[in-house]
């Protein structure tokens, strides 16, 4: 079966996502760095006089993380506007990205198994902590001061997670996505099977 390709011309899009294609990673880097970033400047603008600024921020990552308050770092004298763990995660992948740009050709990708198996520590300690927080059992009464077994639980399975994606995810994407990009807009691209 053919599909009909679009009646309009449109080859700077065809152009844009081929790029993107070629470049996923430095895109994906790019925003995981100003992902993981933004949280540290929320406090920085409110310790030099920008507090509606910091504080917009801070807002922003509301629904994206509970930022708790004792299971977030503190920076300037104010609170990043997200937790230990998210820190982990999405400063690790962002590192990890960074990394893989320079041993990329070395690195194959691993098993879902394996990115699973990677995984099942942070749905195990998240998991613990949520139920705990809901029902205050008690389970996770360690304490969540820097250094503290749960800030540390918090911090490895947020780093274990940010491998997983990088050695599950990132191999794949980078076989893919650049072989794709010069079949974007030529004439076969249309055909369904």
């Amino acid at each position: 079966m053919t599909i009909n390709p679009p009646s309009y011309s449109a080859p700077w899009i065809d152009r844009a996502v081929a790029w993107m294609f070629r470049r996923w990673l430095l895109i994906v880097n790019g925003l995981l760095g100003i992902y993981a970033g933004l949280p540290w400047l929320s406090p920085w603008l409110k310790a030099n006089g920008h507090p509606l600024a910091g504080e917009i921020i801070f807002r922003i990552y509301t629904p994206l993380c509970h930022q708790r308050p004792e299971r977030s770092f503190c920076f300037c004298g104010y609170q990043v506007a997200f937790c230990h763990r998210c820190t982990s995660f999405y400063g690790g992948l962002f590192i990890a990205g960074v990394l893989f740009s320079f041993a990329r050709r070395w690195i194959r990708p691993v098993s879902l198994r394996f990115g699973v198996f990677l995984l099942l520590p942070m749905t195990l300690d998240a998991g613990s902590h949520m139920i705990n927080d809901i029902l205050h059992l008690g389970w996770r009464s360690g304490g969540d001061d820097i250094g503290s077994l749960n800030f540390w639980l918090r911090i490895i399975t947020g780093a274990l997670a940010a491998l997983a994606v990088l050695l599950v995810v990132y191999p794949r994407l980078d076989r893919e996505l650049p072989a794709q990009a010069p079949l974007i807009g030529s004439p076969g691209t249309y055909e369904a099977t």
